[in-house]
């Protein structure tokens, strides 16, 4: 049995969640310090902002510091938005209809700018996060197979064939 998906490319909903996946599986520390880092650089320069505004009233200082600490804040607390947008823009463009195929030999793409082929044993993981599945040819690509977008093929049944194929349970994250 195989199993078809037909996207329109990828999704904001489905950069956003793979975004959270790849930070939470292959660099949780890397991105934890990020976070951290820049909140605590917005919350000071914030601070900072905000004494020397109160101590010699408004000066184009104040409001590149206070404008600055915002936007690290903002960094910091909306990074996987903020990283799901870049990735968006880094897409290639005008696709069409993309169609992924599962079958015995593995992973097939096929759009209106070429086709790819990936055998099972070129992926490094399989995740399960927010109703799509995530394959991952290393740790920073990987191919997103939505569950409402399947075609062809029984969804109950997809996690036990993904489960067959990459040797083990397939974790939720």
């Amino acid at each position: 049995m195989y199993y078809q998906f037909k996207l329109n490319g990828y999704t904001y909903q489905d950069l956003l969640a793979l975004c959270r996946v790849v930070s939470k599986r292959y660099r949780r520390a890397r991105v934890t310090v990020y976070r951290v880092v820049m909140m605590l650089l917005g919350l000071v320069m914030l601070a900072v902002g905000a004494l020397l505004l109160w101590a010699e009233g408004p000066t184009v200082l104040d409001a590149a510091l206070i404008g600055l600490g915002l936007l690290y804040l903002g960094l910091s607390v909306f990074y996987y938005r903020f990283t799901a947008w870049r990735s968006s823009r880094m897409q290639i463009r005008d696709l069409g209809e993309v169609t992924v195929t599962l079958d015995d030999a593995g992973v097939r793409e096929r759009s209106r700018k070429g086709e790819s082929f990936y055998p099972y044993s070129s992926f490094i993981s399989c995740f399960h996060s927010r109703g799509r599945y995530f394959l991952f040819v290393d740790k920073k690509h990987a191919v997103i197979l939505p569950e409402q977008a399947i075609a062809v093929g029984d969804p109950a049944a997809l996690g036990a064939k993904l489960s067959e194929k990459f040797g083990g349970a397939i974790p939720e994250v």
